[in-house]
């Protein structure tokens, strides 16, 4: 049976398109038969991240030419084992042609002849993307830690569930309803979580929310933390855990993290995907432990993936400590993450709201930096604090301007 791995992101610039084509080189060496689609309809360029420059066929001739077969428009490309289907920049000027497409996509791919097919989608949260990220329960999302990146991961998760919901029930006008008042912006009676659809629905029947996490336990999207600053630098899937876990009643699995590398960019300017650069040794060897957990069905805790990073500890291991809380102020969304920084007794509180930092403090405490703080002690000092900056933002104590 074919295997579907949707790469998705929330937003666009976060390496999504390099990472699924070398992504797609690494399983063709492992000999498996993979096909890559570009289905980042209207910006499409997997192929040149590839080093193709041109490609004579695309998606567009299933509409075009009205061919019904997959295989029709499948590339060869240099690399032994890969093929590819290559989107178009250029979209017909008619409303519906996105939705018809990935009907399309949808219908022929039963069809297609590969053990792997890896789907670049588009950075953006529609109900075609959705739909295509939905084909598998083992979709995999891209973020950095970048603040508007993290938003839009934990937000692209919770709309891919309602959708799941809603798909799920196609002909249920209550749940319509509730996924409506869910994903509308106007709408009167607004459901800001799966957990709480999930209570509504069992005041109606049990039933509905049995099935739903029945199925929810199925559904199993992986996390990629890329361009981070080493390893171990895990506060964004820290985060998209967390908040993913409070509102959409899914834990994203992580399945590694991948450092900025300015030799990666070099690659992508030379048309040179960088598993394929002997200068890149760094960044082939992170996207090889990537792909050997993708294809196994491997997963790794944050603490694990960490500990790999730095290698044996030398000394106990150091806990995290943080607290991240949403609340709303003045008719707009905030995130407030307050965390331990280092071992010097530092603690940071930040709050952001739509991918802008609105406010940042550092405080020193010099009971955090002994050589063996209690661990209760600090997450008190660290949830003070924190719960300190969230009564200042409600009581207007907290001047909130963007910094930078």
């Amino acid at each position: 049976m074919m295997r579907i791995l949707p790469i998705a992101s929330g937003k666009g610039g976060v390496g999504k398109t390099m990472f699924a084509a070398n992504l797609g080189i690494l399983f063709a060496r492992m000999n498996r038969k993979v096909v890559l689609l570009d289905a980042d309809l209207g910006a499409s360029n997997l192929h040149t991240a590839l080093g193709i420059p041109y490609l004579p066929k695309t998606l567009n001739d299933l509409l075009t030419e009205n061919v019904s077969d997959l295989s029709r428009v499948t590339m060869e490309t240099p690399i032994q084992g890969l093929s590819i289907i290559g989107g178009s920049r250029h979209l017909p000027a008619y409303p519906d042609y996105k939705t018809q497409l990935t009907r399309k996509i949808i219908s022929a791919m039963p069809r297609l002849n590969a053990d792997i097919l890896i789907i670049d989608l588009g950075g953006a949260i529609t109900p075609d993307i959705l739909d295509l990220f939905l084909l598998s329960e083992e979709g995999v999302m891209i973020s950095t830690n970048d603040p508007s990146s993290i938003r839009n991961t934990y937000q692209f998760l919770k709309m891919a569930v309602f959708r799941k919901i809603l798909k799920s029930f196609p002909s249920n006008t209550l749940i319509s309803y509730m996924v409506h008042s869910a994903t509308h912006v106007r709408s009167r009676d607004k459901i800001s979580s799966i957990p709480e659809l999930l209570d509504r629905l069992s005041h109606v029947d049990r039933y509905y929310k049995d099935v739903i996490l029945e199925m929810l336990e199925r559904f199993s999207p992986g996390l990629i933390i890329n361009m981070v600053d080493s390893p171990k630098d895990v506060r964004a899937a820290n985060v998209v855990s967390t908040v993913s876990g409070k509102f959409s009643a899914i834990t994203p699995k992580l399945l590694g993290t991948m450092e900025y590398d300015p030799e990666i960019k070099r690659s992508t300017r030379n048309l040179r995907p960088f598993t394929l650069d002997p200068e890149n040794r760094k960044a082939s060897e992170q996207m090889g432990l990537i792909a050997d957990r993708i294809l196994e069905g491997v997963t790794l805790p944050v603490a694990a993936i960490e500990k790999a990073a730095c290698g044996k500890p030398e000394g106990p291991e150091k806990k995290e400590i943080w607290f991240m809380d949403n609340i709303e102020y003045q008719d707009r969304p905030l995130h407030i993450l307050t965390e331990k920084i280092g071992s010097n007794g530092t603690v940071q509180t930040s709050v952001y709201s739509k991918g802008r930092i609105l406010f940042s403090r550092k405080l020193h405490y010099p009971e955090l930096s002994t050589n063996n703080p209690d661990d209760t002690a600090q997450q008190k000092i660290v949830r003070k604090q924190h719960l300190t900056a969230i009564k200042g933002i409600r009581i207007g104590r907290i001047n909130l301007q963007e910094t930078g």
